[in-house]
């Protein structure tokens, strides 16, 4: 690669700003071509966001709680090779697949005792799936086993716990028991507003000593942001 001076390179820099300014001012103006390179870039994004934090707080044990079909999964595969890694799935289907891709699935409901829990999905279609009380009538639904999330075979001193439960992260966590002093980071999806998981979720954390890391991802509808996955860690970042 050449050499240049300061000067010479802060004006390359400079050249490619404005050209890249104004290719993105024209994109932004073709709403049909802005709108699926905005969902693209929001996914790549998110994934190499996702893939540097896991490399530079280098985890040795990671929990994917409510995994859905893999794609954390396959980050967490890419970004920490070595990494004891277990999967937590309730939906029969995803459990399945994410075995067919091979990784290592703990097919139940994570939850703060351990038991038997009735979940239900939105559609016969869909993966996701939240907790009901018993003997409530209603459609899609099915029984699991119930697990505390000290009782999982993972392995590691820095341990990452992920929790995307649809509503059921607290529960989880009052089954952390001694696994909190392997933690060493939170993944967790939390709700945004009055009503929200948010700032419960921090309160929490906090006074275990975790500190508020990143945003790996938002969910906005009408401009408003209503869910975000947010990266809590315990400082310092390696041990």
């Amino acid at each position: 690669m050449p050499s240049f001076p300061d000067n010479s390179r802060r004006a390359v820099n400079e050249k490619f700003y404005q050209l890249g300014t104004a290719f993105l001012r024209w994109l932004c103006s073709a709403e049909v071509i802005a709108r699926p390179v905005d969902l693209f870039a929001k996914v790549w994004l998110r994934h190499r966001k996702l893939r540097f934090h896991l490399r530079a707080a280098g985890f040795d044990g990671v929990v994917d709680g409510g995994a859905n079909i893999g794609e954390f999964a396959q980050i967490v595969r890419a970004a920490l090779p070595q990494a004891d890694f277990v999967c937590v799935e309730p939906h029969p289907a995803s459990a399945a697949l994410l075995r067919k891709q091979r990784f290592r699935v703990v097919e139940a409901a994570l939850w703060k005792e351990p038991g038997r829990l009735q979940l239900s999905q939105p559609t016969p279609a869909s993966t996701s799936c939240t907790v009901i009380p018993p003997n409530i009538p209603t459609s899609h639904t099915w029984r699991v086993d119930a697990v505390r999330l000290d009782s999982l075979p993972v392995s590691g001193s820095r341990v990452l716990i992920k929790l995307d439960l649809q509503g059921a992260e607290f529960e989880a966590l009052e089954g952390m028991g001694e696994l909190w002093s392997r933690c060493a980071g939170l993944l967790i999806e939390v709700s945004i507003g009055p009503e929200g998981t948010y700032e419960k979720m921090r309160a929490l954390l906090s006074e275990r000593g975790f500190y508020e890391y990143s945003t790996t991802n938002e969910l906005a509808v009408d401009g408003r942001v209503l869910e975000a996955d947010k990266l809590w860690l315990r400082f310092p970042i390696r041990g």
